[in-house]
């Protein structure tokens, strides 16, 4: 069995598939540019709202908490299954998580529902963090921005990303079934680990 992800190979295995033109099967800077201007109001209504509230010192537990959820928690149980993290190399090249150091081994299989129930607590937890010290400052109106930007950023995920990405168990991924099946049999050790997990193609 060809234990190799597609997605981590040279352009030219593609071979005919037409997978790379509706799923992001392949890394391409301008996935992450886009992931990365649709979260950045986030971003900055928290870090400056924060600070404005007199509570900026708190900002340094949120990049903790950041570090910790992102390179280590959320590697676990939501990374880890991904087709990108199968690439032989220390660092994720991906268009979401790119530069996160890999420090679990590739799992092909699906992700459990424990994992995807803290996947969502702990990106909730993400955002709620900067939002509560905005409150406690008494500074609604950024708030009220914040919890905008953040809901924005979710939809614009969810529409625009989620339904391309090759993580398919993750609990946002709602890609077409279909191209689902069709990745998964140019995948044979994905195959194999979805279909013990229940999966029917």
């Amino acid at each position: 069995m060809n234990e190799e992800i597609c997605t981590t190979q040279p352009d030219r295995t593609c071979g005919r598939c037409t997978l790379k033109t509706s799923l992001m099967c392949r890394y391409d800077a301008r996935d992450t540019t886009h992931f990365l201007m649709i979260v950045l109001p986030f971003f900055v209504t928290a870090i400056g709202g924060v600070i404005a509230s007199g509570y900026g010192w708190w900002l340094l537990g949120w990049l903790a908490y950041m570090l910790f959820f992102f390179i280590v928690w959320e590697g676990r149980v939501l990374c880890s299954h991904c087709p990108y993290w199968s690439e032989k190399s220390r660092v994720l090249h991906c268009h979401a998580n790119y530069g996160i150091i890999k420090l679990w081994h590739y799992r092909p299989g699906p992700m459990s529902r424990s994992e995807q129930l803290q996947f969502l607590v702990g990106a909730l937890l993400f955002v709620i963090y900067p939002l509560v010290f905005l409150v406690i400052g008494q500074e609604y109106f950024l708030a009220a921005i914040g919890l905008a930007s953040a809901t924005s950023f979710g939809y614009l995920l969810y529409r625009n990303i989620c339904n391309r990405c090759v993580n398919f168990s993750c609990p946002l991924n709602h890609a077409p079934k279909e191209m689902v099946v069709a990745y998964l049999k140019r995948n044979p050790v994905m195959q194999q680990d979805w279909e013990e997990g229940g999966y029917h193609l």
